[in-house]
């Protein structure tokens, strides 16, 4: 008895499976691809759709016969929220189970550490689970994206500078929310969706850059965490001894140098500057090509530690152009040891992707191993 219930569960599993994977398919794919009688077929039909997990679309043209009914999956079974908050503007994102965003929502609000803002932020939560009128029952959870070091269990801050929110807790969200609420760190994040977006990446380095840069370490499709979450801050590593003053206490850090708040001058936009340097302005070319001859020297010493492709991510992504990758492998290969005509270095495939869209995706995944098994590859 025990083994025909494995079975059970195993047909079960490739046949949702095999629906997930081909998005829209008929019974008689399902039985000829997966070799399963036509009774098992449909006593597991029937059980996938009572659960909701399948749904019956439009009739097929007739080959001759009884017209075939497509099948698809019930992306909708269940949703995953993303949240990101950032010192001036918080931004929610609502996946479904195909990671597919069906809403995003940016409110402008100065982050503060206090129970007043918290409460804000979730009843915009709330506000937009509703306007998708799904019922909380179909909510996977809640991710929460911040620049900061995460704990182990994702429910504390351990290190929250940039923010000033070291200490929090996801109680100061689920307090207001009925939902599992976990904290993600922002490249943490950002990693989670190019590895959903990029199924055919194993091994890579993840440079995440914005006002205040980031990293992840990615060995085998996973951030590799390392004993205390600290893999992947490289944005401290010292590029310059003794150089600039860094907000995490020392001096000469790659943050300090790289982050488009280092490349940018007060006021400026990222609009703005490569709008000059695409139309020929000196000083801003200057000013990028130093840039690029700091972030090179980082990018070596990375690349000597794990030979991979590095990608640059964050907001600067869309901005990059064939002839900065160029200009990055050129200034490598000038101070390296070990020079290749290999290009390795190359710009994110979802530069435009909300950041939130990785921590509501990590749910999506977890919950598709619970219903698909972990053949599936996400």
């Amino acid at each position: 008895m025990q083994n025909n219930m494995g079975m059970k569960q195993i047909n079960r599993q490739n046949v949702l499976s095999y629906i997930y994977t081909k998005h829209g398919t008929t019974q008689k794919s399902i039985k000829d691809d997966l070799q399963l009688s036509r009774s098992t077929i449909i006593q597991i039909l029937k059980e996938l759709e009572e659960q909701k997990f399948i749904e019956k679309g439009e009739l097929l043209e007739s080959t001759g016969g009884r017209p075939a009914t497509n099948i698809y999956f019930n992306a909708c079974a269940k949703i995953a929220i993303g949240v990101e908050l950032l010192s001036g503007h918080y931004e929610i994102t609502a996946l479904n189970l195909y990671g597919e965003t069906i809403k995003c929502e940016r409110f402008s609000a100065p982050y503060r550490n206090e129970e007043k803002y918290y409460k804000q932020v979730c009843e915009s939560v709330q506000e937009l689970i509703d306007k998708l009128a799904i019922g909380n029952g179909k909510i996977l959870g809640i991710g929460i994206v911040l620049q900061g070091l995460i704990s182990t269990d994702g429910t504390r801050v351990t290190y929250g500078k940039i923010l000033d929110c070291t200490g929090l807790e996801t109680e100061a969200f689920s307090r207001h929310l009925p939902y599992t609420c976990l904290f993600f760190h922002d490249a943490e994040a950002a990693t989670i969706d190019e590895l959903w977006q990029s199924p055919q990446l194993e091994n890579a380095i993840y440079i995440h850059i914005r006002s205040n840069m980031s990293g992840s370490i990615i060995v085998n499709r996973e951030s590799l965490t390392g004993t205390e979450l600290k893999s992947g801050v490289f944005e401290h590593m010292t590029i310059v001894p003794n150089g600039k003053p860094c907000y995490c206490g020392n001096r000469g850090c790659l943050d300090t140098y790289c982050s488009t708040m280092a490349l940018l001058h007060e006021d400026e936009t990222l609009d703005v500057f490569f709008r000059e340097l695409r139309t020929g302005n000196a000083d801003v070319k200057k000013r990028w090509l130093e840039y690029l001859r700091y972030l090179a020297l980082a990018i070596n010493n990375l690349h000597m530690f794990m030979d991979c492709p590095i990608i640059l991510g964050g907001t600067v992504a869309k901005y990059l152009q064939g002839s900065d990758i160029k200009l990055l492998h050129q200034f490598v290969r000038n101070n390296t040891a070990f020079p290749t005509e290999r290009e390795f270095i190359q710009v994110t495939c979802c530069p435009d992707s909300p950041i939130s869209r990785g921590a509501a995706l990590q749910f999506v995944k977890e919950y598709l191993h619970t219903i698909l098994g972990n053949n599936i590859i996400f």
